[in-house]
């Protein structure tokens, strides 16, 4: 069963490290020289709502970098997503530099250039856009007086992409998610998509420091970030049976045929951990083990 404390993605967690990171950045900006010395990681934790985290931040010579994998269907608003980030960064630099007063004083305090890159490897997208602005969502674009600019990197391993031949890790991690996506259609489960995937790559060398380490921790977050991906479809459902049935037990011995216990088969059937059950349906894990054990059904 994955932790439920699990809160970093796979993404986070191998490139949350100054090594890593200047070699992502490197790759990002092959024009200039990016040693982890000048790097400062300033990740912050509890700003986005989702289970799982995989935003980096990092100071880097008067830049605020923030970077962001997007796996999931493609958002268009997530210049949007990012003010708040930026907003709390800007907010804790200020803090540190304790500049507090000094931002009500005459002289100009001076705060580090953003930028923001957004790493998809979701679904192949048609047209891929280099670029989304904030302005876009304005209701009138042409008036605003306020603009954040979000740059587009496709890193899927079938994208050919420079940047993922510039960035060995990043290149490892894209072939790992690949070979996942490969799993999945040639008809595996999720879990063994990602178990066979992560095997894959420590036997062909790929990442394997990383993998014989967190490897177990590794797939804990990848099988919890499909389930979550695939949990979205059964929040409208849940809403809708939400205060039908009040008394579980009942609930429990009928859920066959309708309300939540319906719903929790459901997500059972596709292998979906208990975390992620319990967090949508509000049972208890061990309400949860027994309806699963009743019918017959394994548990994550």
């Amino acid at each position: 069963m994955a932790n439920r404390q699990v809160k970093d993605s796979v993404f986070r967690k191998l490139f949350n490290n100054r090594r890593e990171l200047a070699k992502l950045y490197q790759a990002i900006q092959p024009g200039i020289e990016v040693l982890p010395k000048d790097i400062k990681i300033t990740t912050l934790r509890n700003v986005f709502l989702d289970s799982q985290k995989n935003d980096l931040s990092f100071l880097w010579k008067g830049k605020s970098v923030i970077l962001i994998e997007h796996q999931s269907t493609w958002n268009e608003n997530m210049p949007l997503r990012m003010l708040p980030y930026i907003d709390k960064m800007y907010r804790k630099i200020i803090k540190e530099r304790d500049a507090k007063r000094a931002i009500y004083l005459s002289k100009l305090v001076k705060i580090p250039t953003p930028k923001f890159y957004i790493l998809y490897n979701g679904p192949k997208l048609s047209a891929p856009r280099p670029e989304l602005r904030l302005s876009d969502a304005f209701e009138n674009p042409q008036d605003g007086d306020l603009e954040l600019v979000c740059h587009v990197i496709d890193i899927s391993y079938d994208c050919n992409s420079e940047i993922l031949n510039a960035c060995q890790p990043l290149h490892d991690y894209s072939y790992l998610v690949y070979l996942i996506h490969a799993n999945q259609l040639h008809g595996m489960t999720d879990d063994e998509a990602i178990q066979q995937a992560v095997f894959a790559c420590i036997d062909q060398g790929i990442l394997k420091n990383f993998l014989k380490q967190y490897g177990k921790e590794v797939i804990n977050m990848f099988s919890l970030q499909w389930n979550e991906e695939e949990a979205r479809k059964y929040r409208e459902e849940y809403a809708r049976e939400e205060g039908r049935s009040e008394g579980r037990s009942e609930g429990r011995s009928e859920g066959r045929s309708e309300g939540k216990g319906e719903m929790i088969l459901n997500m059972l059937k596709e292998h979906m951990h208990i975390d992620v059950i319990e967090r949508i349906s509000g049972w208890t894990a061990d309400q949860i083990r027994a309806l699963a054990q009743k019918n017959g059904l394994a548990v994550e």
